[in-house]
């Protein structure tokens, strides 16, 4: 069985992770994580703190030579911001600096407070910071070069950012590669578009959302199931999306477009030719079907709000009960670039666990 356990808070020392399960005789280049994690922070509609990080990989158990022994493999990623931080996140002296008692309404804050009685929301937003996903881009690097022998690729790009559409409407493998060339838009008229959009919100001190997209091509047929609830492929992609900070819903393929047809909507067909043998035409289920995959091409789309931190709202002061001000983190103008390579690494690691446990 294949899994890991993440932690670390955004301002601690340090992210770990360990990943149990992986086969033994797996190549990993730990620069190709190092080059995802890179990814994930040059992005466009970045803050100031991936100004400080530089996000690279240690590897701590678990490999040998350039390949996985079959025991747990240990990562970590260091915090440089953590020196700025290191009284306030101190694990044993009393903590230092004033209490966060502000709760941000479109965050983990308030929940996460009263679940655990804390006084202090910084006890929760330091672990609920999509810093955390630094580690599982690093989780996906790997899930990435153990997919590469089975000739498996996952590509993503944005699709939307707020009103404005960068995507095109072809969904081809080399499409999608072109777009890891081209950040914002392969257009350049969208792509300018985009960037006053980003500089709109940085000046006004807001936040934009936006429409990705993530895609896997050349997967074999039957990963997943249609016996076992819990272990369709749709389902399991769907959950493990969901999860990451921001994604607040998922398409796959055209399913709202679809559901919105009127009756009489075309289906996929199975066809068989003496080249060929037996392949669909179409693919209106967008590489999935009964819990399974087809052998398409996969794709999903990911709804990505903006980042709640710049939205304008109110809160209680749980100190004094008293109307505020959220409390203002840091924080990027859009999270919709960040998630891409994040959803990328997701999906590798989905279809990772499917191949091992088919």
């Amino acid at each position: 069985m294949l899994r890991f356990l993440t932690a670390g808070e955004s301002h601690g020392p340090a992210l770990t992770c360990i990943i149990e399960g992986l086969p033994a005789g797996i190549r990993i280049d730990m620069r190709e994580i190092d080059a995802e994690l890179a990814r994930r922070q040059r992005v466009p509609g970045r803050g100031e703190r991936m100004k400080i990080e530089q996000d690279t990989v240690a590897i701590l158990s678990g490999l040998r030579g350039g390949l996985t022994l079959g025991s747990p493999l240990t990562m970590q990623i260091v915090n440089r911001d953590h020196v700025n931080w290191a009284e306030t996140m101190h694990p044993h002296l009393p903590a230092s600096g004033a209490k966060v008692t502000c709760p941000r309404p479109g965050h983990a804050d308030y929940p996460g407070m009263v679940k655990y009685g804390f006084d202090d929301a910084r006890n929760v937003l330091e672990r609920a910071s999509a810093r955390e996903t630094a580690m599982r881009t690093a989780i996906g690097a790997v899930a990435r070069q153990a997919l590469r022998p089975k000739g498996i690729s996952i590509y993503g790009r944005v699709a939307e950012l707020g009103p404005l559409r960068l995507g095109t409407e072809e969904f081809t493998e080399e499409v999608y590669k072109r777009a890891r060339d081209h950040q914002l838009s392969e257009d350049a008229h969208k792509a300018r578009a985009a960037e006053e959009l980003l500089a709109a919100c940085r000046a006004e001190g807001v936040s934009v959302g936006g429409v990705i997209e993530v895609a896997a091509f050349h997967l074999p047929i039957g990963l997943g199931s249609y016996v076992h609830a819990d272990k369709r492929l749709d389902g399991l992609i769907a959950g493990a999306l969901m999860s990451i900070p921001a994604v607040r819903g998922i398409e796959i393929g055209e399913a709202f477009s679809q559901a919105r047809h009127a009756p009489g909507a075309p289906g996929d067909s199975l066809r068989y030719d003496v080249e060929k043998g037996i392949h669909y035409v179409g693919n209106t289920n967008a590489g999935l079907a009964g819990g399974m995959s087809t052998g398409q091409p996969l794709r999903v789309r990911c709804a990505v709000k903006p980042i709640p931190t710049l939205a304008p709202s109110r809160t209680v002061d749980l100190a004094t009960l008293s109307e505020a001000a959220p409390v203002r983190e840091r924080s990027d103008v859009t999270a919709v670039f960040a998630a891409v390579v994040v959803a990328e690494a997701v999906l590798a690691w989905v279809l990772l666990c499917a191949l091992v446990e088919s």
